[in-house]
């Protein structure tokens, strides 16, 4: 008795949830993750991660996901190479909510010099981007404070990537968290801070 395939139509630049593993290749990401249909080859779609689906950074009643904080960090970063002429290496963020006022932090790597003026302009930028009703309403009313933009050394990243492999992780499965509250990530970033921002997107 035969069995029946399930055929699937995809193209090019689709984002798609995928819910199947393969030995060759798609492994490497997990259940869940968003990935882009980037072409094909020999009937095989090529894809580029894209995003985890369910991450969130949530304080009060705001909900963004990883794809929203990547869009505000694409904002900054923006602003970053046009006006500071500089690059974002790498990013993640963190939740902070041990403080009577919850507030992001966003942790940013960068390649070359930009002034003070450019990262504190960077950061109000991401902080006016997040679209999310619930963040807006939060912010506008002081539920949530002022998004915090800290800089890192360059190397950082390098760092909690050997903190991961240390730990058992495989260097081909790894991908930097866009969002963490990992105590030992956490004591990385801010023990290799230089330079610590907060917006003023909302008039404080």
């Amino acid at each position: 008795m035969g069995t029946k395939q399930m055929k699937i139509y995809i193209r090019s630049h689709d984002s798609i949830y995928y819910f199947f593993c393969i030995f060759s290749g798609l492994y490497r990401c997990r259940l869940g993750d968003v990935v882009e249909v980037a072409g094909f080859h020999r009937g095989t779609p090529k894809l580029n991660f894209i995003c985890r689906r369910k991450l969130i950074l949530t304080i009060n009643i705001d909900k963004n996901t990883e794809k929203d904080l990547q869009l505000v960090v694409e904002k900054g970063s923006q602003v970053l190479t046009s006006k500071g002429g500089a690059e974002l290496v790498d990013f993640t963020s963190h939740a902070e909510v041990e403080n009577h006022q919850g507030h992001y932090i966003i942790y940013w790597e960068i390649k070359g010099e930009a002034e003070d003026g450019i990262l504190s302009e960077c950061c109000s930028e991401m902080d006016s981007s997040f679209a999310d009703h619930g963040y807006v309403v939060s912010r506008k009313t002081s539920s949530i404070g002022p998004l915090e933009l800290c800089v890192v050394k360059i190397g950082t990243f390098k760092k909690i990537l050997d903190y991961f492999i240390g730990n058992g992780s495989a260097l081909s499965q790894f991908k930097t968290p866009r969002c963490t509250s990992n105590q030992e990530i956490l004591k990385i970033l801010n023990g290799s801070t230089t330079k610590r921002f907060l917006s003023t997107a909302y008039g404080y």
